[in-house]
């Protein structure tokens, strides 16, 4: 006979934590994300050397590489600019899969230029 759990039937659990590992990868996920609402929005793909980033007019490659070395090209005021429609979404209106990827779409660029890069392969 299966013995009976302490809580009632319907009764939720509150006290759900993930581990670090998948923290991380939930950060590094709204990061990447982040990098390619600002590559779109900034409209990087227009010199990029990456074919399927010209054809689709949107990041296809790796973006924070593509954000780094593009930043010291663009203006301040335009970086402002640019943080602003991120805020709003970007051009597309792509609203953040989740909470965490809301806060980091408010950061300033320089703290999220600060986040570590992840390869494809992951950490």
């Amino acid at each position: 006979m299966p013995k009976p759990s302490p809580q009632a039937p319907g009764e939720k659990e509150f006290t759900k934590r993930r581990s670090i590992e998948a923290g991380l990868a939930l950060a590094d996920a709204a990061h990447a994300a982040t990098w390619r609402l600002y590559c779109e929005v900034l409209r990087l793909w227009r010199a990029c050397r990456n074919k399927k980033c010209r054809r689709h007019r949107r990041c296809f490659g790796e973006s924070a590489k593509c954000l780094l070395r593009a930043l010291p090209c663009v203006p301040q005021a335009r970086q402002l600019e640019a943080g602003k429609k991120v805020m709003a979404s970007g051009a597309r209106r792509v609203p953040p899969a989740t909470h965490l990827e809301w806060k980091i779409r408010r950061e300033p660029l320089p703290m999220l230029t600060a986040w570590p890069i992840i390869s494809a392969a992951g950490r």
